[in-house]
């Protein structure tokens, strides 16, 4: 059995979000796909990283709380890392509350989003998905979208809020869910981690990728 994104032999199962970003009491019956030794460990680093930035997020819910009280452990073994994750926080109002600001590794994030998208393709698609994933972390927010400026990533939003997504099951909806929709020529999955944190991965279905 091969790798779900490489020709490597699948030597281990890969959950599906990454396990970590499940607490412990909900360890049991996660998505799982084939993978080869190096696709399932060579990114523990941004994972950790990925999931202390969505556990600490405006908005999330109760799992995401309970989840970061373990990012708050690695940050004591590590101050570096905090300061990776939160080094340019900067207190503001938003809605009324006081929350933050922070500069996000959106390479690290999309890093760690593809790999999902490309587990969830093969789980709904029965094949390894042979294109290339492009990311839109969709809850982040610029300074821009904070001011109500307009902006070219305001545009996208609403573009993908005209989509009709079909839910797909998955265990834990408290801390992960995810949809799919087939568009012309593509195929976009909605993946949503503690009830509200929302990043979207699109690229071309397979008749497609024979004429690009």
């Amino acid at each position: 059995m091969k790798c779900y994104t490489c020709d490597a032999e699948a030597t281990t199962r890969e959950h599906v979000p990454p396990r970590s970003f499940f607490p412990k009491v909900h360890r049991q019956n996660l998505l799982t796909v084939p993978s080869c030794y190096a696709h399932n460990h060579d990114q523990s680093l941004d994972i950790e990283y990925v999931r202390n930035l969505i556990s600490g997020f405006y908005g999330t819910n109760a799992e995401a709380e309970r989840t970061f009280q373990i990012a708050k452990r690695s940050f004591n073994r590590s101050a570096a890392l905090f300061h990776q994750t939160f080094g340019d926080f900067e207190r503001i109002l938003l809605n009324g509350e006081e929350t933050g600001t922070f500069r996000v590794d959106l390479d690290r994030v999309k890093s760690v989003m593809k790999p999902i998208a490309s587990a969830l393709y093969l789980m709904d698609y029965g094949k390894r998905y042979a294109a290339e994933w492009n990311v839109f972390v969709t809850s982040l927010r610029s300074r821009e979208d904070l001011a109500g400026l307009p902006s070219q990533a305001q545009r996208f939003r609403d573009l993908l809020s005209s989509i009709q997504f079909v839910a797909r099951p998955a265990p834990h909806p408290d801390i992960f869910t995810y949809a799919n929709s087939e568009i012309p020529g593509g195929i976009v999955f909605e993946l949503v981690f503690y009830g509200s944190f929302t990043t979207h991965c699109f690229g071309p279905t397979a008749d497609r990728l024979q004429t690009v």
